[in-house]
């Protein structure tokens, strides 16, 4: 496997897996993972349908509960917390399936992606006192720069059942940036988004980790979007890593190819033929 660059040891990881692995009865879904993220990376998580990215997510957030191996934030093991626990550290995440409430507006669901951040009680939060209205002003301010940031401004007040996939998928990515994540686990973001809208979305990551100082870990399919972004790739073939190195490497990588690129497997092919001669 080709090692990471040089330059990165001096960085510090914000998220380690280590020797991760979780089974469902008598199937390994992931066996002996070890990935790292390091300060403002954006890594990507690759391989065909099944291979146990998604699973691997959900062990890393704490939405399963992996049998071995332990996963390091910032230095510290978080392997045994609770999926709430990890995000208020600042680790946060968007789903394969779009999980936001469909029958409020994109507003709505930008405030309530900050519930944690509100400041105040249930009863306070009936009272209406003068507090409670600043808060909700200020929630709203964040609201509303996180849509101008991701051009999403003309849908404020629109309900989320009149919106399109991919804008949903923007949108969740939105709901994310709204919990002021530090580390931000993107599970396959341009789904639903023609080749136009995902090169518009690899612009957007790259300004957010301009911007944001955001690190990213993203599971992602769209070949042209990983090279374009990615600073480092894994590929996970039937839970265990079949390869891991810079896009280029890991798109030209025989075993990649046969296992993942599919209907770019000729061209990828030919690539690592002419490197070999």
């Amino acid at each position: 496997m080709q090692p990471p660059p040089l330059w990165l040891e001096a960085v510090m990881s914000v998220l380690e897996v280590r020797d991760l692995t979780i089974r469902f009865g008598g199937l390994t879904a992931i066996d002996g993972l070890n990935l790292a993220v390091n300060e403002w990376e954006i890594v990507g998580l690759m391989g065909p349908n099944g291979a146990g990215k998604t699973t691997a997510f959900n062990c890393i957030t704490g939405f399963y509960k992996a049998n071995n191996g332990n996963v390091i934030y910032r230095g510290e093991d978080v392997t045994d917390l609770a999926p709430h626990r990890k995000a208020a550290l600042g680790i946060g995440r968007t789903f394969q399936n779009v999980g936001m409430v469909k029958s409020e507006t994109v507003l709505e669901n930008l405030l309530t992606a900050q519930h944690l951040k509100a400041g105040y009680g249930a009863l306070t939060g009936l009272t209406g006192a003068g507090v409670v209205r600043q808060r909700e002003k200020d929630l709203a301010a964040h609201a509303d720069a996180i849509l101008e940031l991701l051009g999403l401004t003309a849908f404020r007040h629109r309900p989320l059942g009149s919106l399109s996939y991919g804008t949903l998928k923007l949108l969740e990515l939105g709901c994310a940036l709204a919990t002021d994540p530090d580390l931000l686990l993107l599970d396959e973001p341009s789904s639903g988004m023609g080749p136009e809208e995902a090169h518009e979305l690899g612009d957007r990551l790259l300004a957010l980790r301009q911007e944001l100082g955001v690190t990213m870990l993203l599971i992602e399919h769209h070949v042209p979007l990983v090279a374009a972004v990615c600073d480092y790739v894994y590929v996970l073939n039937f839970g265990r890593l079949l390869a891991e190195g810079d896009p280029d490497y890991v798109r030209t990588h025989p075993e990649v190819v046969a296992a993942y690129l599919g209907g770019e497997a000729p061209e990828a092919l030919a690539e690592t033929q002419k490197e070999s001669v």
